[in-house]
């Protein structure tokens, strides 16, 4: 009897102390997954499109709770966005100093810190981060990507060669273009500082990507003319207008002088006056008035530039002409005038524009400044070009 007693009044006390428990785990559990006040204000005044606000709010919140990695994440994105490099830099420097952190919240941290430097411009320390991600199986080729970015930036040439390799080796892809113009830009270099043998060793390497870009053969071309090899930087620009038709009229001119050098004056010349009709350009014609005039003199240039002009009207050809009567003409002050407003007027279209991002350019380059695409702009003016699509 006693027993039974017990027993009906301990039932009820343990059910009670078990319905208790499960509401205060219910209660711990809806606290810690509810999420902090400032958190979803700050959310709030960034949809209501008040950075500045949203910002102070989220800084607050960071402050209360410093185990919101997630949201010191989305702050350091905020500040790097607005251009506040050193906030955005000083915040994932902190994250990545801290030893309660766990390695895939450092790796994260790590990956804004280098994203940080790169955007504030700091490549140098950009580019310390990113070799540390490198070694991280998951953000190797992330890392080799932006470090391919930052060699080219900044110049670094032969350690870009080396990461598209790799980039090459992992991935599959074909990044022959890159790798020949990292390897043209290395020339490029030597033949300023004048160590042709460093560049003849150079070219040797870069001819097996001559069919890629005419680069190739159009800077083979002058380090061979270096050397005093005439003939075959003349086989080298020969082999570009093959190769790469459209861009002739880069080479014509250093074709011509080459052939006139090796005695064949007047194949150079016929070349020349067959350029013209093929690569109707500002530069094509440039380069056959200059060597006309000094080889056959003015009155025969004169006739070439009015021949382009009645074929393909452009303020270049036209421009050429009023040049040349001038030079002919120097008492003539009007015609003297009227070439030097030409002139003026001129050189608003002699740019070259990219076909990807449309950046314009005063001199042909092989390298957009503005998206950093290689081999974007065609070997033809601005003018050229609005000519050609008529």
């Amino acid at each position: 009897m006693e027993f039974d007693l017990w027993y009906l009044v301990a039932l009820p006390a343990l059910f009670a102390a078990g319905w208790l428990c499960r509401g205060f785990d219910r209660r711990q559990r809806s606290e810690k997954t509810q999420l902090p006040e400032h958190f979803t204000r700050g959310v709030a005044l960034l949809l209501d499109d008040e950075p500045d606000k949203a910002i102070d709010v989220l800084v607050e919140a960071c402050r209360l709770d410093p185990d919101l990695i997630e949201l010191h994440h989305m702050l350091g994105k905020l500040f790097r966005r607005r251009g506040e490099f050193e906030r955005a830099i000083r915040l994932h420097l902190h994250l990545v100093n801290r030893s309660d952190l766990s390695d895939a919240d450092r790796t994260k941290a790590l990956s804004e810190l280098a994203e940080d430097y790169f955007a504030a411009g700091l490549f140098d320390r950009a580019e310390a981060e990113y070799r540390k991600l490198s070694e991280v199986p998951s953000e190797h080729l992330g890392a080799l990507r932006r470090l391919l970015t930052i060699y080219t930036i900044e110049h670094e040439w032969e350690s870009a060669i080396d990461t598209v390799r790799a980039v090459e080796a992992q991935t599959g892809e074909d990044h022959r273009l890159e790798t020949a113009h990292f390897y043209c830009e290395r020339i490029e270099v030597a033949l300023r500082s004048k160590r042709l043998e460093e560049a003849s060793k150079l070219v040797a390497e870069v001819l097996p990507y001559a069919d890629v870009t005419p680069r190739v053969d159009h800077l083979a071309g002058k380090v061979a003319l270096a050397a005093g090899s005439v003939e075959e930087a003349a086989e080298h620009w020969r082999r570009l207008a093959r190769n790469f038709p459209a861009h002739t009229p880069l080479v014509i001119g250093e074709l011509a002088d080459a052939m006139a050098a090796l005695g064949q004056k007047d194949e150079a010349i016929e070349l020349l006056r067959s350029a013209l009709p093929e690569h109707p350009t500002a530069d094509a014609l440039e380069a056959v008035i200059a060597r006309v005039t000094e080889w056959r003199g003015l009155p025969e240039a004169e006739a070439i530039a009015a021949k382009m002009l009645a074929a393909h009207p452009s303020l270049s050809a036209f421009n050429a002409l009023v040049r040349l009567r001038a030079k002919a003409n120097p008492e003539d002050e009007q015609t003297k005038l009227l070439s030097g407003l030409l002139q003026r007027h001129a050189q608003r279209f002699a740019r070259y524009q990219c076909t990807h991002c449309g950046f314009l350019a005063s001199n042909f380059a092989w390298h957009c400044l503005g998206c950093g695409s290689w081999d974007s702009f065609p070997p033809r003016r601005v003018e050229d070009s609005k000519g050609k699509s008529r």
